[in-house]
């Protein structure tokens, strides 16, 4: 099986000789070694009471949101 052609990556081929993650990367940002972290233009405190963390999703940190979108499914 071919693998990735960026040095290091041992990922199977998805197309244009990049695995998958490395494809994505070069379809939105135009090069397969881009990391970009997606951030609020604005930056909000958890909704949670008492949580001055950052908000990740729908306006929770990351703990309280595990715990909202966990307590929701049960």
């Amino acid at each position: 099986m071919n693998e990735c052609k960026i040095e290091g990556c041992y990922k199977p081929i998805k197309a244009k000789g990049l695995c998958s993650m490395h494809h994505q990367r070069w379809r939105r940002h135009g090069d397969p070694l881009v990391t970009k972290v997606r951030q609020s233009l604005y930056p909000h405190t958890c909704q949670w009471l008492k949580c001055e963390r950052p908000t990740v999703s729908k306006g929770f940190c990351s703990k309280h949101y595990y715990i909202k979108r966990t307590l929701v499914l049960v």
